[in-house]
């Protein structure tokens, strides 16, 4: 009995051992076929290495080195290592780790240097043929976006995630920054005064966007879901002692043009408005006819409440025009 049983057993570690191996190839296999279909599309797209582990109970992919360039848009990412982790009775249940290393993003507009102290990301995505996505989290510490000229942003920790709603086109997403502040690069581009104020309250966004068709595996074959309404259920910021909430639904036709209305509350918009002023963003010849009408918006205690409207592609503020709303697509 004794010898049935040991029998018994080494023959399931021998099958477990089988599958895992089996999953861990297939997962190597799929990402060699993405790599070599990127290049046969004319892009760069190696990675130095491509190592399997978490044997027994997990199926886990370190990517080392990966180098992304698309030369038709003149843009490239360089990542320095890619950990991919998912139990092994489903794949689709995935966990994405980047070390304390840079990232590094390249466009026609400059480099841009993403660190951080740690980051991941979780994907679940429905245990069918359609694979679509039920949940996205993901989170980060010490987060920092360099430019060429100095530091843009720093955020000291962020989370943000997507959960399937109750249709299967309608995502939700919450998101959460807190300690954000703005570097060098950023104050410089805007003109900011030296000592300006530069970091914010924690920015907190809850928002419903339903599209013309669930995010599912067609994404890998390059057609993306597209908006077709926005609702943005609550967002807050605070600025030294300026703080701005939000609120709003939109519409948005095939052509991704947005009609609907945006509701601001600014508290205390007196800070917004000189940091307009200080970077030019409102002209200085502009700024007192601008700053008289905001101060007979506003109510005793300096709070203003705005409704922004976009139609036939124009977003206005009352009477006053803003200028063509922006289009909503995704590339």
């Amino acid at each position: 009995m004794r010898r049935l049983t040991v029998r018994f057993l080494v023959l399931i570690a021998l099958v477990w051992a089988g599958w895992w191996y089996l999953a861990t190839s297939s997962v190597q296999g799929r990402l060699n076929v993405w790599l070599e279909d990127r290049r046969a599309k004319g892009w760069q797209a190696e990675a130095s290495n491509i190592t399997r582990s978490g044997f027994p109970l997990s199926i886990t992919t370190v990517i080392q080195n990966m180098i992304l360039s698309n030369p038709d848009a003149q843009s490239s990412l360089r990542v320095p290592q890619i950990t991919l982790s998912s139990p092994i009775y489903w794949p689709g249940h995935a966990t994405v780790r980047l070390p304390a290393a840079p990232v590094l993003i390249v466009t026609p507009q400059g480099t841009l240097t993403v660190g951080f102290d740690a980051a991941q990301a979780a994907l679940r995505l429905r245990p069918d043929t359609t694979l679509q996505l039920e949940t996205l989290g993901a989170t980060g510490s010490n987060v920092t976006l360099n430019l060429e000229k100095g530091q843009f942003i720093k955020i000291t920790g962020v989370q943000a995630d997507v959960q399937q709603g109750r249709t299967p086109e309608t995502y939700e997403l919450d998101l959460t920054a807190t300690g954000l502040s703005l570097g060098e690069a950023f104050t410089g581009a805007m003109m900011l005064p030296t000592g300006w104020p530069v970091t914010f309250e924690p920015v907190v966004l809850d928002m419903a966007v339903t599209f013309d068709r669930p995010w599912d595996r067609r994404v890998a074959k390059g057609t993306r879901p597209q908006p077709r309404t926005v609702r943005i259920d609550a967002f807050s910021a605070g600025f030294a002692e300026t703080g701005l909430t939000a609120d709003g639904d939109f519409v948005v036709d095939a052509a991704g043009i947005p009609t609907g209305t945006l509701r601001l509350r600014v508290r205390k918009w007196q800070g917004l408005f000189d940091m307009a002023v200080a970077s030019s963003t409102i002209p200085p010849e502009w700024a007192p006819t601008v700053e008289r009408m905001l101060q007979s918006m506003s109510d005793i205690e300096d709070t203003l409440d705005l409704t922004i409207t976009t139609q036939d592609g124009q977003m206005r503020m009352g009477f006053l025009p803003l200028g063509p709303a922006p289009r909503l697509l995704i590339r």
